[in-house]
């Protein structure tokens, strides 16, 4: 039988690795205000650990307050600090893991609200279109200054038991903002010249070396590609990686991109392609000579697999897949790669709740930054339970239910499981959502639920079978909107468009709602060569979607032609013709089929029919209030653990 190439070991300076799997830097705000390390944090890296991941890494320290990225930010810029790392190093090692400690400064990236004007540094003053921020160049001793930040926090790394250090000459973060001719306008000893850009990256690079040792692993993030006009690309990248080598690095992590001017590409969206780094990485690997690391939307140990076998990267770098399945290399090491939860790359629940303030989770694994709060222990008193609703969180809570040992029947009215997700799944670009009602229907058959398809439920029905507690995830209804004339039209609801019980067949479409419904319709319709028009009562559409994969449909949907209207009314509909006000004028749209999106209300049909029932009742999902999938997951779950 041939060894799989992800279980060989691998020496990366003096450290060994068991299996070439890293977990790559993943920003979490689990911090305090102060930098400090949490509990969450030791839980979720612990988990991780105990998934058998070769290699952690830390999400980024900040090495100075104005190299600050997040409020809830781990630092590593004071002594105080070293405590806490170390604890979480012990803790991952505790667990049978290895960390390593990503060192950063942010540059003109960081977070204007939390760096005062006049503290916001680069190598220039080329603004950051992404925030905004106009940086003023370092002046000489303020580089010195930076490059003795980066020796001191090298030394806390070593202080606090790290196995190895990670230096970011990537994403556009300052180092990289040397070496870049678009942002380096330099005219002194550290610009113009490759030689002089790299020399502050060789100069942090020294420093931080004298600062650990010989002995302690130093892993350089470089990109492959910045994919933006003026910056860095593949070959600047291979001479990159021949000066790394020289200059004593011991490992080279490959990723892309800026989180100034070429966002997508640094985190990897839906939409964006997947594993496309690995050709790059392999020509830095023959260049460099030196252990390579690649990630760039690698979900599953087949592509892991196969690019290890192909020579093109040394190890896997993993980041949101590991955020989705701790376990993921546990169950490839087992053979039970189908119960992996493939990451889908939505953003809904890592970058999202990130910027939201609520630090990192997953919008599929409701565990994910609630490991230290969250136990799913075993009942005492097993119950019947009757769960009604096949969707997200009717799934989660039978499979939650009966994990812990409670006899669990699910009953679905339509004659297929997932829901919404299920309607997601058939938008362009977000394919992966598939992938979470298969994992969802998996675990829960695997848990021993009793599923049952076309089984229309009513209140008699669980009042006549009497069962010991009742999980309500009944969803929502799309609202039918009226409008004057609409009786003369072919029209439709968009969750009928997207889920195939209806298909447009006329030309034209006319989608009133600019929500996340009304925008995934307009881009399924224009996908299939429709003419889109969408109406917005509204100042924009996509509010509720974060602002990187919002950017990215609008974007996609201005190439498929469609065409947006925001702060226009519907007024009037005729057969062929919509009448709308914007800005208190009326215009006049061709129209064969309307597609309605305004909006979702609560099923509360079951919910309302079993007041005074006696029945223990537990309301889950959009038939509390229409929300996301990330939420009626986390309520399913926790009603799960109540029963």
């Amino acid at each position: 039988m041939t060894e799989d190439p992800i279980f060989r070991p691998l020496n990366v300076g003096s450290l060994r690795l068991p299996n070439r799997v890293v977990m790559t830097t993943v920003k979490l705000g689990y911090a305090t205000p102060a930098g400090e390390v949490t509990d969450r944090h030791m839980a979720f890296y612990a988990r991780r650990a105990a998934g058998g991941v070769g290699l952690l890494t830390t999400e980024p320290l900040y090495i100075a307050g104005n190299g600050r990225e997040l409020p809830t930010q781990l630092g590593i810029h004071e002594d105080v600090l070293v405590s806490g790392l170390a604890t979480l190093a012990a803790t991952v090692h505790a667990a049978g893991g290895r960390i390593m400690a990503h060192v950063n400064h942010a540059g003109r990236a960081v977070n204007p609200r939390l760096v005062p004007e006049g503290e916001r540094v680069s190598a220039s003053d080329v603004p950051c279109p992404a925030n905004q921020v106009v940086p003023r160049a370092l002046s000489a001793q303020e580089i010195r200054e930076v490059v003795g930040a980066f020796g001191a926090a090298a030394t806390r790394v070593r202080r606090a038991g790290f196995d190895a250090v990670e230096i970011p000459f990537s994403h556009g973060y300052l180092i990289h903002q040397f070496l870049s001719p678009r942002t380096n306008r330099r005219d002194d000893g550290y610009g113009g010249a490759f030689e002089n850009r790299l020399r502050f990256g060789a100069e942090v690079l020294e420093a931080v070396r004298d600062a650990v040792g010989p002995e302690l692993p130093i892993v350089v993030r470089m990109n492959a590609s910045d994919y933006v006009d003026g910056g860095l690309g593949i070959e600047d990248a291979l001479s990159l990686a021949v000066r790394l080598r020289e200059l004593g690095v011991d490992a080279l992590s490959v990723t892309s991109g800026t989180m100034c001017e070429s966002v997508p590409f640094c985190l990897y969206p839906a939409g964006t392609p997947e594993a496309h780094l690995l050709p790059l990485a392999k020509r830095i690997r023959e260049a460099s000579g030196l252990p390579v690391i690649v990630a760039g939307r690698i979900r599953s140990p087949g592509v892991a697999r196969e690019a290890l076998a192909a020579g093109q990267t040394d190890l896997v770098g993993l980041g949101r897949p590991l955020l989705a399945d701790p376990d993921w290399l546990r169950k490839t090491e087992d053979g039970d790669e189908e119960a992996i939860l493939l990451c889908a790359a939505c953003h809904q629940g890592c970058l999202g709740e990130l910027r939201k303030g609520r630090g990192t989770h997953c919008l599929f694994n409701p565990l994910t930054g609630r490991e230290s709060t969250i136990r799913q222990t075993p009942t005492t008193e097993p119950r019947r339970v009757v769960v009604v609703g096949g969707g997200p969180a009717g799934l989660e809570a039978a499979r939650v239910a009966a994990e812990r040992g409670h006899r669990v029947s699910l009953l679905e009215e339509k004659n297929h499981l997932g829901g919404q997700l299920v309607l997601a799944g058939r938008v362009p670009h977000k394919e992966g959502f598939l992938d979470g009602v298969r994992h969802l229907e998996l675990m829960a058959r695997r848990a021993g639920v009793d599923i049952r398809l076309g089984v229309r439920v009513t209140a008699d029905d669980l009042k006549a079978s009497r069962p010991d507690a009742v999980v309500l995830a009944t969803g929502g209804v799309p609202f039918a909107a009226s409008f004057p004339g609409i009786e003369e039209t072919r029209w439709v609801l968009a969750t009928d468009v997207l889920e195939g019980d209806v298909e447009v067949d006329t030309l034209h479409v006319l989608l009133v709602g600019g929500g996340l419904v009304g925008l995934e319709a307009a881009e399924f319709l224009a996908s299939q060569g429709h003419k889109v028009t969408l109406l917005e009562m509204r100042e924009d559409v996509g509010t509720e979607l974060d602002a990187l994969p919002r950017a990215m449909l609008l974007n996609r949907l201005e190439e498929g032609g469609v065409e947006i209207h925001t702060r226009t009314r519907l007024t009037r509909l005729s057969r062929d013709v919509a009448v709308a006000e914007a800005d208190h004028r009326e215009i006049h749209l061709p129209v064969q089929t309307v597609v309605l999106a305004v909006g979702v209300r609560p099923n509360r049909t079951l919910p309302d029919d079993l007041q005074g029932s006696g029945l223990e009742v537990h309301v889950v999902g959009d038939a509390v209030e229409p929300r996301g999938a990330g939420d009626a997951l986390r309520e399913a779950l926790e009603a799960a653990l109540e029963l």
